[in-house]
């Protein structure tokens, strides 16, 4: 871990220490990944499936910590799949059975990758924030948000937070700690310190604005590779967070956008109310700066380190309207609406960021205290469980002083549309059969490092002048839009191909990109939602009349299914 990165939320490593081979409740373990002061986390192996496993006293704090996890479906939170008691004869530790998820730390993907500032922002701040909105409409704040409880899922580049030690429930739990709840000194809220220095013996009214806080130090740490107010061996720490305003990223490090530096500086206001509201308005502050951005955005954000894709590939140059995308059909407004629909997909609970593995739709299956029977499943129940059964409530925050652009919630509100020509009945009709793809699409995949960068990303259909989250398509020929950087695919760039009309989805396959300059190359992509082939049909849609989201993820295939 970098030094300039902040320590963990507890110096004591509790609970037994288990060597390779160790079987524990049914698992075989194969190493440890991570301790802290909530738990041990080791790497295990049970009928032949990776899992990460936890193991935390079986006490109010253990149970809570479980809770929590029994409380999260979104991808990007690490996925909860039961638990169990050890040891069988005297059960005093909770096993949690949890998603395995490989790759590295937010801080050791930051140094290795050197992201430009849209690469930081599309790819990791975008979707976190969009992950942070459905942790606190869980009913769940984490309260120990930092770059090392944020893992870059090397499977698909997404960000997915995980341990959930510290959780706080907003409903339904008992309150464990007195004057100052758990957390990481250097990302702790002022309004925690001010409590804490006030202290008469309640509980501290956490919230989800001490959630936002932390990333507001996670983001400035990524931007200046130095924290905002020191680390805890600074004695002067907490009188830095309550009274010390940091310098701006930008004055630190001049290749930070002004106003990526301004979004975080607004951050870490001292005053809650002069901070966002919630983690969804900042999501929609982050969508409009990248539409926004110039090519200022694309150099990586420190010298050295990984190679700067700008050099390879020039960017295109500024239009005069200020706009991430152009359109060859429509203006910078419009491609700000088709962001904000990718937006919107992302903050409902049943959407899918890229990239994303599948939800765990099986039926709940249940782990004993030391044996499981069956396949463990997502959110397993105990047979008699010692958990409770939080509420999950939605976090309401009053508005803040701070003013919000009303053009990014009117977007936000409408969402774009593409009409087209009417359909009859797909429900009738079975997907398409397989088929090779085109001819040399694998060596386009290589030529722009599509393989290396990520094999999923989101594309958009055309909008038009209605505006919905919804798309009215038509089966047959299609062109769709980037979103997005992808590998070294210059910005404007198209991929053409057709639509397939299934019983109740719609098939794509892509076999020809368009760059900006009129070259064409093959290539072999096809749409998936959730880990399944198609995207389903918008619940507006009539036998007639066909509608899907407006943005669809597309992977590369060797082979269309």
């Amino acid at each position: 871990m970098p030094e300039w990165w902040g320590g963990q939320a507890g110096d004591e490593v509790p609970g037994p220490h288990f060597s390779p081979g160790t079987e524990v409740a049914g698992f075989t373990i194969e190493g440890t990944i991570a301790s802290g002061g909530f738990g041990t986390v080791y790497r295990a192996r049970r009928s032949g499936r990776p899992y990460a496993i936890k193991l935390v006293r079986s006490d109010p704090r253990g149970d809570r910590e479980a809770a929590a996890l029994r409380l999260m479906r979104h991808p990007n939170e690490v996925s909860f799949h039961g638990y169990g008691l050890w040891p069988e004869e005297d059960p005093r530790w909770l096993v949690l059975a949890l998603e395995l998820v490989e790759g590295l730390t937010l801080d050791a993907w930051a140094v290795e990758e050197n992201p430009s500032a849209l690469e930081l922002v599309m790819r990791v701040l975008l979707p976190f924030a969009l992950t942070l909105a459905d942790v606190h409409a869980s009913g769940v704040v984490h309260r120990d948000i930092k770059e090392a409880n944020i893992v870059v899922r090397e499977a698909d580049g997404q960000p997915v937070l995980v341990d959930f030690g510290a959780a706080g429930l907003k409903e339904g739990a008992l309150r464990l700690t007195m004057r100052l709840p758990p957390g990481t000194a250097e990302y702790r809220s002022p309004e925690v310190l001010r409590f804490a220095k006030q202290w008469e013996g309640e509980h501290y009214p956490f919230s989800p604005g001490d959630d936002l806080w932390a990333m507001g130090v996670v983001i400035y740490g990524l931007l200046t590779r130095t924290l905002p107010f020191g680390d805890r061996s600074n004695p002067g720490l907490n009188r830095a967070i309550l009274e010390e305003t940091p310098p701006a990223p930008h004055e630190l490090n001049p290749r930070v956008p002004l106003a990526l530096s301004e979004l975080c500086m607004g951050m870490l206001e001292k005053d809650p109310e002069d901070r966002y509201p919630d983690a969804k308005a900042l999501a929609e502050d982050m969508v409009e700066l990248c539409t926004q951005a110039d090519g200022t955005w694309r150099t990586p954000m420190f010298a050295g380190g990984r190679r700067d894709k700008s050099a390879e590939v020039p960017a295109p140059a500024v239009p005069e309207t200020p706009a991430r995308w152009r359109w060859r059909s429509a203006g910078p407004v419009a491609a700000a609406v088709l962001v904000l629909g990718v937006l919107l997909l992302f903050v409902q609970r049943w959407g899918s960021p890229p990239g994303l593995p599948p939800q765990h739709t099986s039926p709940r299956q249940e782990m004993a205290s030391t044996q499981v029977t069956g396949d463990v499943g997502r959110g397993a129940e105990p047979r008699t469980s010692p958990i409770p059964a939080p509420v999950a409530t939605e976090t309401n925050s009053e508005e803040p002083k701070m003013k919000k652009s009303q053009t990014i919630r009117t977007l936000v509100a409408a969402g774009c549309v593409a009409s087209s020509g009417c359909v009859s009945s797909p429900q009738q009709r079975p997907p398409p059969e397989p088929a090779e793809c085109p001819p040399g699409a694998a060596i386009t995949h290589e030529r722009f490092g599509l393989l290396r960068d990520s094999v999923s990303h989101y594309v958009g259909f055309a909008p038009s002048e209605q505006r919905t989250i919804s798309v009215r398509v038509q089966e047959g020929d299609v062109t769709v839009w980037s979103i997005g950087p992808w590998g070294m695919f210059p910005d404007e760039i198209t991929f053409s191909g057709r639509l397939y009309f299934g019983r109740d989805r719609v098939y794509g396959r892509f076999t020809q990109a368009t760059l900006p300059g009129g070259e064409t190359v093959p290539v072999c992509l096809q749409m998936r939602r959730n880990q399944t082939l198609g995207v389903p049909l918008e619940p507006e849609s009539t036998r007639n009349k066909v509608f899907i989201h407006v943005a669809a993820l597309v992977e590369i295939v060797n082979r269309f299914e």
